[in-house]
């Protein structure tokens, strides 16, 4: 199973955490140097279980330079309210406005301190100081160039993919909206929420990771039939998928409830929304691209996923079958 690239913060929030215990291969962030004494308690339990995986500048990826992102990066700025883009005053401690220069590729801090959206930290000159805003949208511009290299060197399928996961939807968007002069697609837009649910209350790490274990079975047949939906859904219609699938999947979803209840369990579904990127589907369905169906509702095992239309963004990794293109958003109760 495929990895899970958390961004735009280097700690995860609890309900990401739980969803990526219990289903996915992984859980992977961005981190800077010095970030193993940043870490929240849940994070430094899951540490310990190996299902972890920071990724740090310069051991796992090269930054990427801004010849590279200079594209994304001019439409995303161009999108937020210049307000927005104002660093602060007095330089924060927290690290939510702050980022670590060794992120970035020295020609993208060059960039940024020309244009004066950040300045060194007076405290800490490894440190950018930004608003929130600009931190999100780097840092999502990083995650997502570091899941898209991956993919295309190692397939977005096995243990060594990673598809990016946010529960931030400026962030999300960033990674998916049209920009000008890149092409884009017919794509959908899945909630598969209802198919990954998770225990309801709060559950410590080692209760998660036991369920993981003593269930596995369970798990990774709804995972991998879920994977298949979503990669069938690049080249056919969602009816045939579904048909395809149907029976598999709520096989799957029976069997992880009736675990659930055998540990005392009460499941609940969150929303979770992933953006697959068709880029042929238009031709694979013998359908003009303004024909395709707005929606598509069906039934699995008793819980409705629906299927809406979305133009995306288009990523040529993915013209071979590497599934580059599945962006996840994760919604919190909050939103």
């Amino acid at each position: 199973m495929p990895g899970m690239l958390y961004y735009p913060f280097a700690d995860a929030p609890g309900p990401v955490i739980n969803q990526a215990v219990l289903y996915w291969d992984s859980l992977s962030t961005v981190v800077a140097p010095g970030w193993r004494q940043r870490m929240r308690p849940a994070m430094r339990e899951l540490l310990a279980t190996d299902l972890y995986r920071p990724i740090e500048p310069y051991d796992a990826y090269e930054p990427v330079p801004l010849a590279v992102i200079e594209p994304e990066l001019d439409f995303a700025l161009a999108q937020i309210p210049l307000d927005d883009l104002i660093p602060p005053h007095n330089a924060p401690d927290e690290h939510a406005r702050t980022l670590h220069v060794d992120k970035l590729h020295p020609s993208v801090v060059r960039s940024l301190l020309r244009r004066e959206l950040v300045y060194r930290h007076p405290g800490s000159p490894s440190r950018l100081v930004g608003s929130t805003a600009l931190m999100h949208l780097v840092v999502s511009i990083v995650a997502d160039q570091i899941a898209a290299n991956r993919n295309a060197r190692f397939g977005g399928q096995g243990p060594l993919g990673l598809h990016p996961h946010t529960d931030v939807p400026s962030a999300h968007r960033l990674g998916a909206d049209p920009i000008p002069g890149r092409e884009t697609v017919a794509g959908w837009k899945v909630d598969i929420g209802a198919l990954f649910p998770v225990p309801q209350g709060d559950i410590s790490i080692g209760d998660l990771v036991a369920f993981r274990e003593k269930y596995a079975d369970e798990r990774v047949r709804l995972m991998v039939t879920v994977q298949d939906l979503l990669h069938s859904l690049r080249d056919l219609h969602p009816d045939d998928v579904f048909l395809r699938v149907k029976h598999e999947i709520e096989e799957a979803v029976c069997d992880l409830h009736r675990a659930a209840r055998a540990r005392k369990l009460t499941l609940v579904k969150q929303s979770v929304a992933v953006t697959v990127a068709t880029a042929t589907a238009a031709v694979a369905v013998g359908l003009p691209e303004a024909a395709l169906p707005a929606s598509v509702l069906t039934v699995l095992g008793g819980i409705a996923v629906n299927v809406a239309t979305n133009q995306t963004r288009y990523d040529h990794s993915c013209s071979a079958g590497n599934p580059s293109a599945y962006r996840y958003l994760h919604r919190v109760q909050k939103q």
